[in-house]
């Protein structure tokens, strides 16, 4: 098995993209940095380069980087990319993944795991077993595009989940505002839920892309479609869902 990962990128599509990697803040390639420091997300490039995925990373700027998982959506949240057929083809290599060293120094560790098999209830099963002996998430995606969205949505949680945490800080960690906004959010995720499809990961990611409740339900629709995750379906039952609250207020 390669040490690269080349065999897993070829399972995952017929024609891998292996020249372009568009920067979402740039037109040119990403720079190589040590893994860290610099606020953008972190791509190993010894196992990633080629990775069609990269072709979709539009919203978050991305660095190369000598790092252990795949991708470092920040300090403390390391993500390890597997395609479904690859693990079929190879199943021992997530073990040399999930249980390395510099894999397992991250707080958050989730493997992001590629559905690209017909017939995938045993694989699923097993990597759901193997994350939950191990103590990491385990994140299944059916596209390399919704891959994507998954990896920017990590890494702009992370970063305004740091942003937060220095605000508490500063503000002189009052613990009443804390429950206060925790106390806030769960009521705007519980307003949101009752919109037809909207989950509370629909929810999380709406909150975290629009900053609060107001802002979710003054956005257009093609607003909403815009977040990652969320799609034009449950963009439209949302949006729907929000004009009829109004209009029934307005009465």
């Amino acid at each position: 098995m390669s040490s690269r990962g080349d065999d897993e990128k070829t399972a995952m599509t017929t024609t891998p993209t292996t020249t372009q990697f568009p920067s979402s803040s740039s037109s040119e390639l990403p720079g190589v940095v040590g893994g860290g420091g610099s606020g953008a997300l972190v791509v190993n490039r010894r196992r990633q380069e080629g990775n069609p995925v990269l072709k979709y990373v539009r919203n978050v700027r991305y660095e190369w980087g000598d790092i252990g998982p795949d991708f470092e959506c920040g300090p403390t949240f390391g993500v390890v990319y597997l395609s479904f057929k690859y693990h079929k083809q190879h199943p021992e290599y997530v073990y040399t993944r999930i249980n390395g060293k510099a894999e397992n120094r991250y707080r958050n560790k989730v493997l992001l795991g590629y559905c690209n098999m017909e017939e995938p209830r045993h694989v699923l099963r097993e990597l759901n077993m193997i994350c939950f002996r191990e103590a990491w998430t385990l994140v299944v995606v059916y596209t390399v595009e919704e891959a994507a969205e998954y990896i920017e949505l990590f890494k702009t949680t992370q970063k305004k989940e740091i942003t937060v945490k220095k605000k508490a800080i500063d503000d002189g960690g009052d613990s009443s505002m804390s429950d206060e906004r925790r106390r806030n959010r769960e009521t705007a995720i519980g307003f949101l839920t009752a919109a037809r499809s909207i989950t509370k990961t629909d929810a999380d990611r709406l909150l975290y892309h629009f900053g609060t409740l107001q802002e979710i339900s003054t956005a257009s629709e093609t607003a909403i479609s815009a977040c990652p995750g969320v799609g034009p379906i449950k963009a439209k039952n949302l949006h729907s869902f929000l004009h009829t609250i109004v209009s029934a207020n307005d009465q």
